[in-house]
């Protein structure tokens, strides 16, 4: 610190002038510690925030003793002592204080040894609180996600091999907590986690805090190694069983997510990235659980990102790659083509053809699916009108997304289409997957009332792969139940199932609802399975899904 060398040979009461003076403008603490007599002196600041009570501290080693965090006070007094000696000429460490209710304050101090007029050694420098530079937290005691990246940068730079793991834990329920209970109970709770994780892991291993309520483990120690697993197993435990003993008045589990491989030319930056994928992995899987880093899953998260973002070009592009296909339903006992369904295709510029099982999943996520949905159902109202002229009960079956249920204005959107494209309400069948939300979801039940009353027909697709609850078949009053391939499979493999499909039809017709088996590929399953009575049939033995022109070309060219 060679703007200390104006101290030089002046008297111990000439540089505490003059530190007094610059104290004023400096947010730092200054100090002076006479390394002979062991006298520190300190600002007034100082000593409000942690529990020394005069601002000339005698016997200081002693006194500090009580100040500094165990388990750093010798690393400090190591230093300190080298400096008395002359071993060393400068103080540079960060370390634990503990303020007036012992909580941790970490602090970067730092000093340069000078030679006063009497020719003392004397330690004069300051001392910076990290937390308020964001590199220390006060709540939990342990460095910020600053001090992470500069600590990563330089174990990855320097000895990469030597690091065993690198550990990303969230609370999975950390902001409902803050909601219900306050945020000085979101405190305490990371307070009591962080406690939990310096239980666990050796001295040797960094721990730090992260963003909101996530932490991060590094272990690059020697001490003996623990695999991630028997680590996160071990603070999930001391987690739950502090949970336990609050009474349960603050519930709340932990997910993480691991890296333990491939070190070695990777940066902090990418540390802090990959980890964060893995923790969301463990979290979208269920929570409160450990996934480690998989490079394959991470690359088809990353390719999904690519799809997605060339979706969103696409789709503002007036839905350039984008065709609607139909598939055609027919008549169970004439076998004449009643209607069809319409199902979405997209061509990628990049990639070329995309399933609709990696697409419509995307589009969910990122909201995309509303605007895909309004085009689909635009495109096929279209279509059905002109099929229409062909054979005047034509109807066409369109699918929601729960996406679309949620957050857009189905109902204005659907009576929009069929005012403007000028077709029949009850020619536009919506189909909507068979799921337990269709008990229990309110928004769920408001669309069946509100589909009832505009006289817009409602399917449920693929009945038999969910909940298959009877119950709610006559409440919801669907037009059309559609029995899903894998139901019908059942039914062919054994006598028993297909018992149960011909009851399950029958209870259907009962409640005045139409029944559709979907999935009929093959002669033999029509001869079987026409005889349980279903009302319509799709499938590919009638014809797999095709563009507008080739289904008009191949199935409504004339009376069937």
């Amino acid at each position: 610190m060679k703007e200390l060398e104006m101290f030089q040979n002046m008297s111990i009461d000439q540089i505490k002038s003059i530190v007094d003076v610059l104290q004023k403008s400096s947010d730092a603490y200054l100090y002076i510690l006479d390394l002979a007599s062991d006298v520190y002196l300190i600002p007034e600041q100082l000593t409000k925030r942690v529990a020394l009570n005069d601002t000339r501290i005698e016997n200081c080693t002693a006194v500090l003793k009580n100040v500094i965090h165990p388990s750093d006070y010798s690393k400090v007094a190591d230093d300190l002592g080298r400096c008395a000696s002359g071993e060393q000429e400068t103080h540079d460490l960060e370390y634990r204080w503990l303020d007036r209710e012992n909580r941790v304050i970490w602090v970067s101090c730092r000093g340069t040894v000078i030679i006063d007029a009497e020719g003392h050694r004397l330690l004069v420098g300051k001392l910076n609180e990290l937390g308020r530079k964001a590199k220390a937290d006060n709540v939990t005691g342990l460095r910020r996600e600053v001090r992470f990246r500069l600590d990563g940068e330089e174990i990855l730079r320097d000895r990469p091999e030597s690091i065993r793991f690198c550990m990303r834990i969230g609370i999975d329920n950390f902001k409902e907590i803050n909601e219900k209970e306050g945020t000085a109970a979101g405190d305490a709770v990371l307070s009591e986690l962080s406690q939990c994780i310096l239980d666990t892991v050796a001295e040797d291993v960094d721990v730090y805090r992260l963003v909101a309520d996530e932490f991060m483990i590094l272990d690059a120690g020697k001490s003996p190694a623990w695999h991630p697993y028997q680590v996160y197993d071990a603070i999930r435990k001391k987690a739950a069983q502090a949970v336990r003993q609050s009474g349960y008045s603050r519930f709340y589990t932990i997910s993480a997510g691991v890296i333990d491989r491939g070190f070695v030319g990777k940066s902090s930056e990418e540390l802090m990235k990959l980890s964060e994928f893995a923790l969301n992995e463990a979290k979208r899987n269920g929570r409160n659980q450990m996934v480690l880093f998989c490079e394959s899953d991470y690359n088809g998260y990353l390719k999904n990102l690519d799809i997605r973002k060339a979706l969103r070009i696409d789709i503002s592009n007036n839905f350039r790659g984008f065709q609607v296909y139909y598939q055609p339903i027919v008549d169970a006992r004439s076998y004449r083509v009643v209607g069809a369904e319409a199902l979405l295709r997209w061509q990628s510029e990049k990639y070329g053809s995309i399933s609709p099982a990696v697409m419509i999943p995307i589009m969910e996520e990122s909201g995309l699916i509303i605007p895909v949905g309004r085009y689909v159902l635009w495109e096929a109202a279209q279509m059905c009108k002109k099929w229409q002229q062909i054979f005047p009960d034509f109807h066409v079956n369109v699918n929601l997304s729960y996406v679309q249920v949620h957050k857009s204005d189905l109902i204005k959107d659907v009576n929009r289409c069929i005012d403007e494209i000028g077709i029949p309400p009850h020619s536009l069948v919506l189909e909507l997957t068979e799921s337990g939300y269709i008990e229990t979801d309110s928004r769920i039940r408001e669309l069946f009332k509100d589909l009832k009353e505009n006289k817009i027909n409602l399917a449920i697709d693929d009945f038999g792969t969910g909940y298959s609850n009877m119950r709610y078949l006559k409440e919801i009053e669907a037009k059309t139940i559609k029995l899903d391939r894998s139901f019908v499979l059942q039914a062919l493999e054994n006598e028993y199932d297909y018992t149960i499909i011909c009851h399950i039809i029958d209870m259907i017709h009962s409640v005045g609802s139409s029944v559709c088996m979907e999935g009929i590929e093959y002669e033999h399953e029509l001869d079987r399975m026409k005889h349980a009575k279903p009302d319509m049939i799709q499938g590919y033995l009638f014809g797999r899904p095709s563009p507008a022109q080739e289904f008009e070309k191949n199935f409504l060219t004339g009376p069937a």
